[in-house]
This record gives C-alpha cells, sequence and structure tokens, in this order.
C-alpha cells in the first residue's frame, strides 16, 4: 500500500515524520515524504498559530483531490488540540495526537480518536528515515518555559530529553554530511537527565558529519558550552531566540532574560567564533507595544548586526496566557513587520558581504537554473557553477552577495 506522509510545522514534525516513514517501510508498506497521489494519507499537523491549524485542516482537501478514495490519518500538534476537528472531516479514518506518533502505523486499518496521555519521559526508540546531505536528530522534546504567547507547551508536553548514547548511535548510523541537532527547546536538555549539551558534543567526537544547533537560548551559552563546540565539527551558525529587543515586552512575554543578557551571549559567541552567523525570531506588534518598544527593538537588531531575522506580527493564540489581552491593531503590525524586514534584509546582504574572498566549505544540496546551491557551515546560501554532486562538500570562495545569498566560485 503506497502511503503519503505530509508534514506541517517544524524541524521535530520533520523528523518525526521520517520515524513514522521508517515504521511504514518496515510495516511492508511503500512510504514517502510530501502530498502526492497515495492510497493511504498520514498527516502530520501544527498549531503553533490558528493559520497552521488552518492549513492542517486544508491538507484534508487536498489529500482528497489526489485520491477521493483515500484514507487520511492525522496525528501530531492540531490534532493533541482539538481532534474533533478532523474526526468529522470525510474521508479522515483515524485521529491520534503527539504522544508515540509512530503508532499511528497500526491504525491504516482502523478508525476511531486516540489522543493520549502525554509521556513524562523521553521514550522513543525509533530512528528517522533520513536523507544522506543532512540529517535532523532530534534529542528533546517538550518545553518548560510557557511564554504568555506560546501555545505549544501545552500541546507537546513538559521537557524531556534524549540519552546521549542513543543521540550518538542515532548520528552515526544516519552518516549524513550534516547533522542537526533538533527539539521543541534543546537549550533544556539533560536537565531532566543529569546529561548536559556539552558533554553531548564531547561524546561526538569523532563522527563523521559537521555538527549544527537548532534553535536556543541566550541564557545555555556559556564558556563551557562554547568550548565544548570546539572539539568537534561544528557548524558556526547560532539560532538565538530573541522575540523582542525590548525588555517591557520581554517579560510581558514571560520571556527568561534581558537584552543585556542576550548581549553577553552574543559577545561570548564572537570571541569563541568570530565569523559565526548570529539569526533569531522577531515577534512584532505584541500586546500592548508601544512605538517607543518596536523602536527599542529595531535598535536591539542593528547592535547584534544578525545574519537573518524572522519577522512575525503577532496572532492571538486561544488557550495561551496572553489570549485576551489588549492588540495592537493590525495596520500597525504589518507596518512594522515591513520596516523591520527591510532592515533584516539589509544586515542580511551585509553578512554575505563580508564573506567576500573567502573560501567556505559549502554542502551541495541541488542544481537549478544551471546553477549549483549549497549552505556553509555559516548557513550563508551560496550559488557556484562548476562540477559538483548533492551530498558533497566542496570549497568555494565568495565573491559577492547575490539573491538570498551570496555568489561563490568553486576551488
Amino acid at each position: 500500500m503506497k502511503v503519503a506522509v505530509f508534514t506541517l510545522g517544524c524541524k521535530t514534525n520533520l523528523y518525526e515524520s521520517g520515524q513514522i516513514i521508517a515504521c511504514l517501510n518496515a510495516a511492508g508498506h511503500e512510504a514517502v515524504h510530501g502530498l502526492v497521489p497515495a492510497d493511504v494519507f498520514v498527516l502530520n499537523t501544527c498549531a503553533v498559530t490558528g493559520e497552521a491549524e488552518r492549513k492542517s485542516r486544508q491538507a484534508v482537501q487536498r489529500a482528497r483531490k489526489l485520491n477521493p478514495d483515500c484514507k487520511v490519518l492525522i496525528v501530531g500538534c492540531a490534532a493533541e488540540k482539538n481532534a474533533e476537528q478532523f474526526a468529522s472531516m470525510r474521508n479522515v479514518s483515524f485521529v491520534k495526537g503527539v504522544a508515540d506518533k509512530t503508532a499511528i502505523v497500526n491504525e491504516i486499518e482502523n478508525s476511531g480518536v486516540d489522543v493520549e496521555q502525554l509521556p513524562s519521559v523521553f521514550a522513543e526508540t525509533v530512528f528517522s528515515a533520513q536523507e544522506r546531505t543532512r540529517a535532523f536528530v532530534k534529542i528533546q522534546d517538550g518545553c518548560n518555559n510557557f511564554c504568555s504567547y506560546c501555545i505549544v507547551p501545552y500541546l507537546r508536553g513538559r521537557s524531556r530529553s534524549r540519552k546521549i548514547a542513543d543521540v550518538v548511535e542515532e548520528i552515526r548510523r544516519a552518516n549524513a554530511a550534516e547533522t542537526v541537532l533538533i527539539g521543541i527547546d534543546i537549550s533544556q536538555f539533560g536537565r531532566d537527565t543529569g546529561e548536559t549539551l556539552p558533554q553531548l558534543f564531547y561524546a561526538l567526537r569523532g563522527t563523521n558529519t559537521r555538527l549544527r544547533l537548532g534553535s536556543l537560548e541566550a541564557r545555555v551559552v556559556t564558556d563551557e558550552l562554547l568550548e565544548s563546540l570546539t572539539h568537534v565539527d561544528f557548524c558556526p551558525h547560532f539560532h538565538l531566540s530573541l522575540q523582542s529587543g525590548c525588555d517591557s515586552v520581554l517579560r510581558r512575554m514571560n520571556r527568561k532574560y534581558t537584552t543585556r543578557e542576550y548581549m553577553q551571549a552574543v559577545t561570548k559567541i564572537r570571541e569563541v567564533f568570530p565569523d559565526a552567523a548570529l539569526t533569531t525570531d522577531v515577534i512584532v506588534g505584541f500586546c500592548g507595544e508601544t512605538d517607543e518598544e518596536f523602536k527599542q527593538t529595531c535598535e536591539f537588531v542593528e547592535k547584534v548586526r544578525f545574519a537573518d531575522v524572522h519577522v512575525f506580527p503577532y496572532s492571538p493564540r486561544e488557550g495561551t496566557a496572553a489570549f485576551g489581552w489588549a492588540d495592537v491593531d493590525g495596520a500597525v503590525k504589518e507596518r512594522r513587520a515591513e520596516q523591520l524586514g527591510r532592515v533584516k534584509l539589509r544586515l542580511k546582504n551585509e553578512f554575505a558581504a563580508s564573506f567576500a574572498g573567502v573560501v567556505c566549505q559549502v554542502l551541495v544540496e541541488r542544481k537549478r537554473n544551471g546553477m549549483w546551491e549549497g549552505y556553509t557551515k555559516q548557513y550563508l546560501r551560496v550559488y557556484f557553477q562548476g562540477k559538483a554532486d548533492v551530498g558533497k562538500l566542496v570549497d568555494v570562495v565568495i565573491t559577492e552577495p547575490y539573491q538570498d545569498g551570496a555568489k561563490g566560485e568553486i576551488l
């Protein structure tokens, strides 16, 4: 039976879809990633925003268009939040939440709803089906932060960490050119098991892959962590979650740091990795954000000199602490997003320009319009021509900013 597994949302969801595919193939099915014609569709849903939840419902309709007689099985955060919104939809045969997603493999011939209690410990044992170019390896799940705008802790449960030995085994088995360590909040890795991120990196010495970190909180950037990263083939790209560059807004968001503490982490990183890329997320128009508070955010983004910034207008989410608080006018949010977006584009271009004349190791990902595309260790997208192969590392000298990254010449 052909089964298409379609993923919405975060990289952790993508990893878990790989686990589902691995189990489906082991059970004798033909399982593939994506929304393609199939007998059965497994939709791994997202609910981080109302829009994400809406797209999860739309995916059912898209599956029906590909095969009107298909079966649709639903898993993930949108089902965890509200299973009934899917249970009544035509073609949907089974709905499952976040816990033990791979068990959906056993429900292909069944119908019903099964939203189990979220686990308190990291209990997954199935390795994800991986590509050889870039592997994503999940090291943690859940979140303890309870930011006032975020529904994720209510859907994913409390933080729980994977054992270092299991992480190392999966990375060795994946044998990818690059491995990205992901989770819902990997900054909390090991707090429930007595292990630490630095211990994980020391354990990864000798693995034949370059290593990249997923999103981090500034408070875990310590001398010990940075020292451990120098002992592996580390990609100096730090996605440090910011959300706002104004302390009063950070307090309303229930973020656990100040801009001063964030800047201290930035300084530490650049002392050890001078050419590191620092990227982040910023929410504009959060409840009650004034013009002055937004101005402070723009100034802080300029001060840090981010390589890239993902800008989001605030979207109220039912079930969060901030739901029902005084909202900022939608037009104001959009205007602020556009203004910060212009700053982001300038900073991104400046970051690319800073590599002109520098030889960078690029992981080749695809060829399009006659040019190869790939990423440096700093996650700078590079376009170049010449002889190369997908999944291989090549040395490229950067020449100039180009499109959303830089142009280069292969050595």
